[in-house]
């Protein structure tokens, strides 16, 4: 999943009277279900769900206007690992809505594993999103048309046989 909590002051034309703050609630949620076709390759599928809250506080007023929406997703992708020494691997997957909500999404991430025995790595990478995403109209109209990025860091330990 991805959470992202931004908080951004804003001010009107030549820093005039009007202004205030916004605040933005952004989660990411997939659930997918896969088939590895070798140990290098696999695909997978599944739905990905959004959930995004806007806030906006005018400058000396006691009220926020809230705005945002929720949609879901469903997603086809495939990815790659392969090991580039004992201690280091590559990891890499790409996939898109093939249905749902938005009008167009897709993802691609891509990261260096460096191995600590069989069962433990640390992943650094990069990733990006893509969406685009309506629905209403008039002053209900909600738009999402948004392509962000950023780094990867992780750490995985598997338990078990």
């Amino acid at each position: 999943p991805l959470y992202a909590q931004l908080e951004a002051d804003f001010a009107g034309p030549g820093g005039g009277p009007v202004g205030g703050t916004i605040d933005i609630d952004l989660v990411i949620a997939d659930l997918n279900f896969g088939y590895s076709i070798n140990e290098n390759f696999g695909i997978y599928a599944g739905a990905r769900y959004y959930d995004q809250d806007i806030g906006i506080t005018p400058n000396n007023l006691p009220v926020t206007v809230t705005l945002g929406d929720d949609w879901t997703d469903f997603i086809v992708g495939f990815r790659v690992r392969t090991s580039m020494s004992e201690k280091w691997s590559f990891a890499g997957k790409l996939d898109g809505a093939v249905g749902g909500d938005s009008d167009s999404a897709w993802y691609l991430q891509a990261a260096v594993l460096r191995h600590f025995g069989s069962k433990m790595h640390l992943d650094l990478g990069w990733r990006y999103y893509d969406v685009d995403y309506e629905s209403g109209s008039g002053l209900t109209r909600f738009k999402w048309d948004v392509a962000h990025s950023g780094p990867v860091v992780g750490f995985s330990w598997e338990f078990g046989g």
